[in-house]
């Protein structure tokens, strides 16, 4: 029996061009909201607390101007 094919790069670039398409004309605090609520769902399927999540920037996190 022969495994299947797992296409990384197609996925990859599928997955970045759909991210792409969202957040093109959203606001930097709204592709923050996007993010964090892609970790809050994915904690929550693994079943992890979610205070593990923070809203503060790590310390070492670099700052956009």
């Amino acid at each position: 029996m022969q495994e299947p094919k797992i296409r990384t790069m197609e996925m990859v670039r599928s997955i970045r061009d759909a991210h792409h398409e969202t957040l093109k004309d959203l606001s930097p605090e709204e592709k923050i909201a996007f993010f964090r609520e892609k970790a809050r769902t994915l904690h929550a399927e693994l079943g992890r607390p979610e205070a593990l999540l923070s809203d503060i920037a790590p310390a070492n996190a670099k700052q956009h101007r």
